[in-house]
């Protein structure tokens, strides 16, 4: 099977989102079959990825600078090594196995989005903040952050090609399609939603599933009763040495959407990387 996950980064003066990726790699080797833990990195610079203690986690490392539209996302399928891909966004962990639900979408699927969310106690978010322009244009419930597709497939170029193209000429799309409520930036998710509405795919691309959990650490979608700019104010963030994750008292045993850049340290990449040196 030709499968793998591809994280796409970018130059950044205030994140080190090739930091992000590294841990996210690191977690990926750490938890996943081997056939089911190959890691393709997109980057502008690939000589960055020499100064990693590991840059072995990154099986493919493709040079791309970007130039074309500020999200480099709305290109995976083009981007992509392998025949069947997950891209991913890079602020996130992985806590366990998941290789049998890879196994699911690889036999049923060419393209799935994530289309619900999780709070880190385990619930469903139910807040709706984040997702006025989605109510108010009924636009389908997608998170990019977790994308299945498979390359060859007629769905996935035509998915791909409106979503690039939406991102595009965003003035156009948003003046026609979401006049209910505007977003301030045609992001991934609302030109992916948008290109499942036109092409009245949504129900192929989104339907119910168990899988992919991801506790997505928006501090609002976290149902507390009161407002937060940020999660990290009201719970804590632990990584024990043997990879296990809490967040507050809850362990973590689905796919982590951590959302604060900086809880990615060099003391939690350390931790992963012993780990991936003992297996």
């Amino acid at each position: 099977m030709n499968f793998g996950y591809l994280l796409i980064v970018s130059h950044s003066d205030t994140v080190d989102y090739l930091q992000l990726a590294y841990g996210l790699a690191l977690s990926i080797k750490n938890t996943q079959k081997p056939g089911y833990d190959k890691v393709a990195l997109v980057i502008d610079d690939k000589e960055k990825v020499e100064q990693l203690k590991s840059p072995w986690v990154f099986d493919h490392i493709i040079s791309w600078d970007e130039q074309t539209f500020w999200n480099g996302r709305s290109w995976m399928d083009q981007l992509s090594p392998f025949e069947h891909t997950v891209c991913l966004d890079v602020d996130m962990l992985f806590t366990r196995d998941y290789s049998h639900w890879i196994d699911y979408f690889v036999e049923n699927c060419d393209l799935y989005v994530a289309n619900k969310v999780y709070t880190y106690r385990g619930d469903v978010a139910t807040n709706r903040n984040y997702r006025k322009t989605f109510d108010a244009n009924q636009l389908p419930d997608l998170y990019s952050m977790w994308t299945f597709f498979r390359k060859d497939a007629t769905i996935t170029k035509d998915f791909f090609d409106l979503g690039r193209y939406i991102i595009q000429y965003p003035v156009e799309f948003t003046n026609i399609f979401l006049t209910a409520y505007k977003p301030k930036i045609m992001g991934t998710d609302e030109a992916f939603a948008l290109a499942a509405q036109i092409l009245d795919i949504a129900d192929d691309i989104a339907y119910p599933l168990e899988f992919p959990r991801v506790v997505h650490m928006k501090p609002l979608l976290q149902n507390w009763p009161w407002p937060a700019d940020t999660w990290s104010d009201h719970v804590g963030f632990y990584l024990n040495k043997h990879g296990r994750l809490k967040i507050g008292n809850y362990q973590q045993n689905d796919i982590v959407h951590y959302v604060e850049k900086n809880k990615i340290d060099r003391e939690l990449i350390h931790i992963l990387e012993e780990i991936a040196w003992k297996r």
